[in-house]
């Protein structure tokens, strides 16, 4: 029985040192996700230090809210079986809470907001063109997002209440069912990993595109603006500065481009105006994996000819189109002389081949004003 008793101990002892060393050797290793990651839809990196929308944006002056919080750097979606998954990775390490509060909310981050647009069938003329309220942005090329995925630090039910209850705008309550909730929501250092089942998304494939907005987050709803900080002439505590106080300027600071295309350029080409109804939004385009726009409409498949070994076809032949009934050419009598006479209509010379011009009257001629 001791020596039971004493291998028993032994054992225990060993299990534990075996479960410690590997808990440590976990907390150290780096984070990493597996299954069909390395075969991502698309994977974009987006330049760093360009957190300043259309290039002149300021930060708000909290100073809890250092540069680089809203500075996108990686974009990432890839599927899991029924699942797809995005990765929105940022320069610096994503704010989980208040550093003087120590107030989090209820997905694990303070500070951030996310809308990710998708181009499901990548056609032209499909979809919503215009973006979420209180963005300020629309699609470029004709595009337009069938599923738009709204992150915010907010629960799904509280979320959800929000949205149906902004009834300001008829056309908005017609596309929040096309809103998105993420099924999951993790963050991890200076990613937010987000996971969508299949059916929430139908459709969604390696053809489709995407575009992420990278924004501030404040909870004020009003015909405005949705849970998203704004942008100002100048700075405040909450607010974006180096906009206008009109209407028309997008309070986004990053977003994914194509490769070779200016993100300063596209934000900055918009008009504010006092009245929304002047306004000329910035078109934001979206990104398609290996950098083109897949469409089938644009450019339908063509299914090649069967083989013919042996066979010998001869061509079609070809017949030539009609050709359309040619009248004849009247010739045009003419003199001995080779003169063509008038036509009847037109006014006979004077006898020596010389029309006088009309003499102008004598004497002042008042001019007639307008009315």
């Amino acid at each position: 029985m001791k020596s039971l008793s004493k291998t028993i101990c032994v054992l225990a002892i060993l299990l534990a040192l075996f479960l410690t060393t590997t808990a440590i050797a976990q907390t150290g290793a780096e984070p990493t996700n597996y299954f069909y990651e390395t075969g991502s839809w698309l994977d974009i990196a987006d330049n760093v230090g360009d957190d300043k929308g259309p290039g002149y944006y300021q930060y708000p002056l909290d100073k809890r809210l250092r540069r680089g919080t809203f500075d996108l750097k990686r974009f990432t979606v890839y599927e899991e079986g029924e699942v797809v998954v995005f990765e929105i990775q940022m320069r610096n390490y994503i704010m989980r809470e208040w550093a003087d509060s120590r107030h989090s909310s209820d997905q694990g981050f303070v500070a951030n907001m996310w809308d990710i647009y998708i181009d499901i069938d990548g056609r032209e003329n499909s979809g919503y063109q215009m973006a979420l309220p209180g963005r300020d942005l629309m699609m470029a090329g004709n595009m337009g997002w069938e599923k738009v995925i709204m992150v915010t630090p907010l629960s799904e039910f509280e979320l959800f209440d929000i949205l149906r209850n902004k009834t300001d705008e008829l056309d908005f309550q017609n596309s929040v069912d096309d809103i998105v909730y993420p099924d999951y929501i993790r963050v991890q250092r200076d990613k937010v990993i987000l996971k969508i089942s299949k059916l929430k998304l139908p459709g969604i494939s390696v053809r489709s595109g995407f575009q992420c907005l990278a924004m501030g987050y404040k909870k004020v709803v009003s015909p405005n603006r949705l849970l998203n900080a704004d942008v100002r002439g100048f700075p405040t505590l909450d607010d974006f500065g180096g906009g206008h106080d009109t209407y028309g300027d997008p309070p986004v600071m990053d977003i994914i481009v194509p490769e070779g295309e200016d993100q300063y350029k596209i934000l900055r080409d918009f008009r504010s105006e006092p009245y929304r109804e002047n306004i000329r939004y910035a078109s934001v385009p979206f990104v398609y994996a290996g950098g083109k726009k897949h469409s089938p409409a644009l450019k339908p498949l063509v299914k090649e000819p069967t083989a013919t070994t042996g066979i010998n076809i001869p061509p079609p032949a070809i017949v030539p189109p009609p050709t359309a009934a040619v009248k004849p050419v009247v010739p045009v009598a003419q003199s001995s002389s080779g003169f063509v006479p008038l036509k009847p209509s037109e006014p006979a010379k004077a006898d020596n081949g010389f029309k006088p011009i009309p003499q102008a009257p004598k004497g002042f001629i008042p001019v007639k004003k307008k009315d």
